[in-house]
């Protein structure tokens, strides 16, 4: 860690790495661009980085316990034997970070399943589905987050994850048995892999289906299953809940047309997530609807498409505004919806641009049950794409500590 020297920032320019102060507190986030004398100041006196290599990419290391010199002191160093700092155990890389590597193995198995090659997929699929239960247990919000910032991705496996996600939230709320809830995470880890390699393709086309490809997309559900079974999964649970994912309560759904308790409760929890992360994710033919949109969608069709406890509770699970949604606040800051708050319309929000437009100083928090801080409106992440890019900063480290 090293102070930040005049030859590295310059007005105008986006930052480099992002920059703290000597108290670890975050000051400006990685390709930020310093708009006034003041900021550049505040960098100059204040600020401190890592210097971007192969090792960090530009992220505050873990194991820097002292911000300026060569890293030591002697203080502490006569205060604990070297025996006793050995035996401390390396930290937990953060969620955030670790949901990114979490999607990298999803999609290595996806290939497999396509392919069908290699061995034991279904227990990989599993094992995933163990470590992304694992995540959300120790910080939900970070998960959240991870997907919701990413949204502007037509990733296929991204938003399988996603949904994964969300159905995590919702069988945790309802304290489901273990094995029944892994088996549900499985599904949504795995529910469209017959469509990954098409997914990309019919995301960007403007134009209607061709009847190929509504052929394609009303079998993907049992395609699914099929290339699952050749992968030795044989779990009632998983693979119902693929088969029925498009069936809705009312029978409007497909393939079988199955309507009320017909329609497996895992199935009625994959349908609303498989929903929603689509909604929120843009197509060639439509912009990407906001969550609150989403949600308000869902919540009126409750108990036509959608199960109406199901709609219900994925509103309190996840907020109106999701970790992760950019918006504005009534007092004109625009920033980044950091974790849930106290109801679901009244998340923390870390304030990343100032009500007169300049890039903020300092991620602050605000809480926006407060009227000056009550949120107005959620911005299109694309108008903000630079920003809400370099926002994941915010969950990757924990010495990126907002202030009040």
């Amino acid at each position: 860690m090293r102070p930040v020297a005049a030859s590295d920032v310059e007005l105008g320019s986006p930052l480099a790495w992002s920059v703290y102060d000597r108290d670890r507190k975050l000051l400006f986030v990685e390709g930020m661009v310093l708009a006034s004398q003041e900021q550049l100041d505040v960098v100059l006196e204040r600020g401190m980085v890592v210097p971007d290599t192969d090792a960090n990419a530009g992220v505050l290391i873990d194991g820097y316990e002292h911000l300026a010199g060569d890293g030591t002191d002697p203080d502490a160093a006569e205060a604990e034997p070297d025996d006793a700092l050995a035996d401390d155990a390396p930290p937990e890389p953060p969620v955030f970070r670790e949901m990114q590597l979490l999607r990298h193995e999803l999609a290595l198995v996806h290939q497999h399943l396509l392919l069908g090659s290699g061995e034991d997929l279904g227990d990989q699929l599993l094992a995933i589905a163990e470590w992304l239960r694992a995540l959300v247990a120790r910080d939900a919000d970070a998960a959240l987050a991870a997907m919701q910032l990413e949204v502007t991705d037509d990733c296929h496996v991204a938003r399988q994850l996603h949904a994964a996600t969300l159905c995590e939230l919702l069988v945790r709320s309802r304290d489901w048995d273990e094995q029944e809830s892994l088996s549900v995470i499985a599904a949504a880890l795995s529910y469209d892999v017959a469509l990954g390699p098409v997914a990309g393709a019919m995301n960007k086309q403007q134009s209607g289906l061709s009847a190929e490809q509504q052929a394609v997309v009303t079998g993907h559900p049992q395609a699914s299953v099929e290339l699952l079974q050749l992968a030795g999964v044989a779990d009632p649970v998983w693979l119902v809940a693929i088969l029925q994912h498009h069936e809705r309560i009312d029978g409007s759904g497909y393939p079988n047309r199955l309507s009320g308790d017909a329609i497996s409760r895992a199935a009625r929890k994959l349908a609303i997530v498989d929903i929603y992360s689509a909604m929120v994710r843009p197509r060639a033919y439509r912009e990407a609807v906001h969550a609150r949109h989403a949600l308000r969608s869902l919540f009126l069709e409750r108990g036509k498409a959608v199960d109406e406890t199901l709609a219900s509770l994925l509103v309190r699970e996840i907020g109106v505004f999701p970790p992760g949604t950019p918006v504005r606040l009534a007092n004109g800051e625009v920033g980044v919806v950091l974790r849930r708050g106290r109801g679901a319309s009244h998340p923390v929000v870390a304030r990343l641009i100032n009500a007169n437009g300049t890039l903020a100083a300092l991620a602050a928090q605000r809480d926006t049950a407060m009227e000056a801080y009550a949120i107005t409106e959620t911005v299109p992440p694309r108008k903000y794409a630079a920003l809400v890019a370099s926002a994941s900063e915010l969950w990757c480290s924990d010495r990126a500590v907002l202030r009040p």
